[in-house]
């Protein structure tokens, strides 16, 4: 329900919804990303947040330090649960945001 309390609000400031590129991840997908993906680029099995439910990797805009979008997001939806967490800042992970109610 925070989700689409986001994207409303999100639809009203740019007039299209929020793009999202990953969400849900089961745990068969989070170990072959693991395995594939370079050392401390995805989250060992088990303790993805993607796994838990309760990230997003976002684009349109969001996933670009500076743009509108990502600002307004980083203004706006810790209002509605969500935030891009301390690590995923400064350029390393922009799209990637957590929802902590």
């Amino acid at each position: 329900m925070a989700f689409l309390e986001l994207d409303g609000a999100f639809r009203e400031e740019f007039g299209r919804p929020v793009c999202v590129t990953d969400s849900y991840r089961p745990y068969h997908e989070q170990a072959r990303l693991f395995q594939e993906m370079s050392p401390g680029m995805a989250a060992e099995p088990g303790t993805s947040r993607h796994g838990l439910g309760v990230a997003v990797d976002l684009c349109g805009g969001v996933e670009q330090l500076g743009a509108a979008e990502h600002e307004w997001m980083l203004d706006n939806a810790p209002g509605h649960g969500w935030g891009n967490p301390e690590w995923a800042r400064g350029g390393f992970e922009p799209w990637h945001w957590e929802y902590s109610g």
